[in-house]
C-alpha cells in the first residue's frame, strides 16, 4: 500500500513535466465516495441493500486534439454489497433450511480506461463526458454473515475471509459526466458523477443451498461522486 501511495504522488509531481501547452498528458487526484450493490438472476438469492464505499487515485488523462482525450489512472477501490440467499444450517447434525445474509467489503486495484469528451472552456468551466471500462483486480475480500434461526435469533460472524469465495478479476462499463473549474494554467477542480456497471460475476463458490445446482452470479454496480484536482 504505501508503494502504491509512493507511485501515485511521484507520478502527479512528474505531471506537469510531461503535459504540454495544448495537448498531451495531464495528471491528477481524486477521491470519490460510492453506493454499492449487487445485481443477480440466480434463483434464490437476492440483492438486501445498499453500501457505501470509497476510492482514490490517480487520473492520468492524454489528450489528442482539443476536445478528445483517453482517460485511465490507477485507483484504490472500496466496494461491495449486501445478499440475501437460502442456506442449509447444520448445527450438531441437524439441518436447517433458512437463509443468510451476507455483507461484502471488497477491495480492489482498479486501472479504468474511458474516451473522454472536452468542450470548449466557457467562462472558466469546461464540460466533459466519459465512456470506457474499469478493469479491477482484487486484493482484499471481507463479509460479516448473519444465519437466521428458529424464533427470530440470529447467529452472526463478523470480519470473515472470503477470498476464496470471491473471483479476482472484476470488470465493469462505466459512464459519466462531469465538470473542471479553472483556477489558473492546467490546474483545475474536478467533479463528476460516474456509474459502473460490473459485468463480471464476483462470486467464486457453490450455490450453498444446493451444491449440484448452477454456481451463483453477482454483479457489483456503482455510483461514485469524485473530487479531484488535475494539473
Amino acid at each position: 500500500m504505501k508503494k502504491t501511495v509512493a507511485l501515485l504522488v511521484f507520478l502527479c509531481m512528474a505531471g506537469p513535466l510531461l503535459a504540454g501547452d495544448d495537448f498531451g498528458f495531464r495528471f491528477g487526484l481524486k477521491a470519490s465516495p460510492n453506493v454499492s450493490w449487487f445485481r443477480t438472476e440466480t434463483r434464490g438469492f437476492s440483492n438486501d441493500g445498499l453500501d457505501p464505499g470509497f476510492s482514490y487515485g490517480l487520473i492520468v488523462d492524454y489528450g489528442f486534439t482539443e476536445n478528445y482525450s483517453i482517460s485511465t489512472g490507477l485507483n484504490i477501490l472500496r466496494t461491495g454489497g449486501t445478499m440475501r440467499y437460502r442456506y442449509t444450517f447444520d448445527p450438531g447434525g441437524e439441518n436447517l433450511d433458512t437463509e443468510k445474509r451476507r455483507d461484502h467489503y471488497l477491495r480492489y486495484v482498479e486501472i479504468p480506461l474511458a474516451l473522454k469528451l472536452s468542450t470548449e472552456e466557457m467562462g472558466y468551466l469546461t464540460y466533459f463526458g466519459k465512456f470506457g471500462l474499469g478493469l479491477g483486480f482484487n486484493i482484499q475480500a471481507k463479509a460479516d454473515d448473519r444465519i437466521y434461526l428458529a424464533q427470530d435469533s440470529t447467529l452472526r460472524t463478523k470480519d470473515l475471509d472470503i477470498s476464496d469465495d470471491t473471483r479476482f478479476f472484476r470488470a465493469a462499463l462505466i459512464i459519466g459526466a462531469g465538470l473542471e473549474y479553472n483556477l489558473g494554467g492546467l490546474t483545475s477542480l474536478l467533479a463528476g458523477l460516474t456509474f459502473h456497471n460490473g459485468f463480471s460475476n464476483v462470486l467464486n463458490k457453490d450455490n450453498p443451498f444446493d451444491p449440484a445446482s448452477p454456481s451463483p452470479s453477482a454483479l457489483n454496480n456503482y455510483f461514485e461522486l469524485t473530487l479531484g484536482v488535475m494539473f
